[in-house]
């Protein structure tokens, strides 16, 4: 059967105009390509209010929220020496005056750098060179405690150790373990010193017999200098080798510091923070400068004339 062609016409011609009205009615082919035409009144202004000059609200909480970077703090003008030479025990002694941060600043981009030797000498000037703050104070001690035992000795020649005594005067006979923590006190003494000092222990005792059993132990350093040791005193409680040892490093550290208060130059160590660990004492605010300025006072020539 054939379909009359008026109908196929008429077919043809309804389905070009309906794709005409559904899909191509709104496209625009006259205007150049790259032209923006502008959006209609109520896409711009629902409200039909005219275009206003103030600022859109969302972009003015974004400009009051977001906060303006500042610039970066310039580092402070480092002096870091003569990274090339062999540094010395007073290095950087000198910028003890420019303060503890300062000396932070230096010793922290020292550290950065690898010259841990520097870097180490420059923590210990914070603290035998300077008034750090407490904070301060507690970074320097902890760098040191990190620091030094990667390093070796500072003096590897034995020849080179500074003697001094460590002196014991038992006023009755000095029993075994007495003198096995005389021994190990002076050793950890000579380690605490970056075996910078020589120290020995020496214990004397009374001839006399009539010596009362609770009698003090003295306890002293002295070096070939003229001067009369400061002796301390101290009682023990038993005849334990840890509680002897106790004893002697705690008024070791009392001794130090007494010693070194005597001295211009260098500030001395603080009081005791470990009453019930010296060790501590020394390996964290104990440098090796003050070691060797207590050393040296102790071995000085007494003044000519005297």
């Amino acid at each position: 059967m054939r379909i009359p062609i008026p109908i196929v016409v008429g077919i043809s011609l309804l389905a070009v105009a309906s794709l005409w009205w559904l899909r191509t009615r709104d496209m625009d082919f006259l205007t150049p390509k790259g032209v923006i035409k502008p959006l209609p009144d109520f896409m711009t202004d629902p409200a039909g209010n005219p275009a206003s000059s103030e600022p859109v609200l969302g972009a003015e909480f974004a400009s009051s929220d977001t906060p303006t970077p500042s610039p970066a703090p310039d580092k402070p003008d480092l002096d870091l020496g003569d990274l090339e030479s062999s540094p010395g025990l007073t290095e950087y002694s000198e910028y003890a005056a420019k303060g503890a941060g300062y000396l932070v600043s230096l010793a922290t981009e020292l550290e950065l750098q690898g010259h841990w030797n520097r870097s180490l000498l420059a923590w210990e000037r914070v603290l035998d060179s300077c008034h750090p703050s407490p904070q301060e104070r507690k970074t320097a001690e902890n760098a040191i405690v990190r620091i030094r035992p990667t390093l070796t000795h500072w003096n590897i020649d034995p020849g080179g150790d500074i003697p001094l005594l460590l002196q014991l005067g038992n006023p009755r006979r000095a029993s075994d373990n007495f003198k096995q923590s005389a021994q190990e006190a002076a050793d950890f003494l000579r380690g605490a010193s970056d075996h910078t000092l020589l120290i020995e222990a020496r214990i004397t005792t009374s001839r006399s017999r009539n010596t009362a059993t609770g009698a003090p132990i003295s306890i002293s350093f002295s070096g070939s200098g003229k001067g009369e040791p400061q002796p301390r005193s101290m009682m023990p409680g038993n005849d334990e080798v840890e509680h002897y040892r106790l004893l002697i490093l705690s008024n070791s550290y009392q001794l130090v510091r007494q010693e070194l208060a005597n001295l211009d130059g260098i500030v001395p160590p603080l009081t005791s923070n470990h009453p019930g660990n010296p060790k501590l004492d020394f390996q964290r605010q104990v440098t090796r400068l003050h070691w060797l300025r207590f050393a040296e006072s102790l071995n000085r020539s007494a003044p000519a004339g005297n």
